[in-house]
């Protein structure tokens, strides 16, 4: 299969055009007409094959009535830079680098999650969510409902309804599922949340055992990307930025990496054996909130 030249800046970039053009109400063969240009241009713009320049870019906007912002924000993202490294801010609920975490989310075939110290967004349970926002302390109460919905949201990747469901692979390092966030019963559910998800024909987990040692953490946690169509993506998340690396160098050290995790990761009967156990011990009655299976 022919795989194209789009990069993850650029599919962005082609599907926010789409959905301003879409919320316009305006066909592309009109838009294409009015500017004097091919429907081609257009429909490559929309998909990300076809560069565009800056202002070919404000004239499309405008002729599609966008909204001021909408417009500032994707000249800021039409200049940066196709070099294999894409780095997104972060910073409020719905930044930047979210914004492009989820398209990447929602068109790809395949996804593999690494996560050392806590549940994976895609896999969390509400409570546990919001309880990990309360104990991080950096959002007040309105802001962390709004990024527990955002959240919430973005595991309708996950629907029954959709029919194109990801491949999806996780890899949740042991001391994750330990770590004391919320109550027993947020963590109760947690682990019962995981192995129903771990059941879905679509989703495997496996987790990296304490007794790994240093062969389980020698990567930090990270997102591949994968697609029918295009490269594949890795997401880095640093903190104050995002990262996206699609150099092809870049993703095989990635790739590497998953291969040795893979060869210490507990297999999927084993790790739904744990997170079953650690689900009954979190059960225990009689025992205090602060309590915690200590492995």
């Amino acid at each position: 299969m022919r795989i194209d030249s789009s990069t993850a800046r650029s599919r962005e970039l082609g599907g926010e055009l789409r959905r301003i053009r879409l919320a316009s109400g305006k066909l592309a063969c009109d838009v294409a007409r009015d500017l004097g240009w091919s429907t081609s241009k257009v429909s490559r713009g929309e998909t990300g094959q076809r560069g565009m320049s800056q202002v070919d870019l404000a004239m499309l906007l405008a002729k599609c009535d966008a909204d001021p912002d909408d417009i500032r924000r994707l000249l800021e993202l039409h200049a940066d830079l196709d070099n294999g490294y894409w780095v997104r801010p972060v910073g409020g609920v719905m930044n930047p680098a979210l914004r492009s975490l989820i398209t990447q989310e929602n068109t790809a075939c395949a996804l593999t999650n690494v996560e050392l110290q806590v549940i994976p967004g895609l896999a969390q349970t509400e409570d546990y969510a919001r309880a990990l926002f309360h104990e991080v302390g950096t959002l007040d109460e309105d802001a962390i409902e709004a990024a527990v919905q955002t959240r919430m949201e973005r595991q309708n990747l996950f629907s029954h309804r959709r029919r194109d469901r990801p491949r999806t692979l996780f890899y949740i390092h042991e001391q994750a599922l330990r770590l004391p966030v919320g109550s027993h019963q947020v963590m109760r559910d947690q682990m019962l949340h995981l192995l129903l998800l771990g059941n879905l024909d679509f989703c495997t987990i496996r987790v990296v055992p304490v007794s790994a040692g240093a062969r389980g953490t020698f990567v930090g946690p990270f997102l591949l990307f994968e697609y029918v169509e295009h490269n594949p993506v890795v997401y880095v998340d640093i903190k104050t930025a995002a990262v996206f690396l699609e150099r092809k160098e870049d993703v095989a050290t990635y790739r590497q990496a998953l291969g040795r995790l893979g060869a210490v990761s507990l297999s999927e009967g084993q790790s739904r054996e744990l997170l079953a156990a650690l689900a009954s011990e979190y059960d225990l009655p009689g025992d205090d909130d602060d309590d915690r299976p200590d492995g």
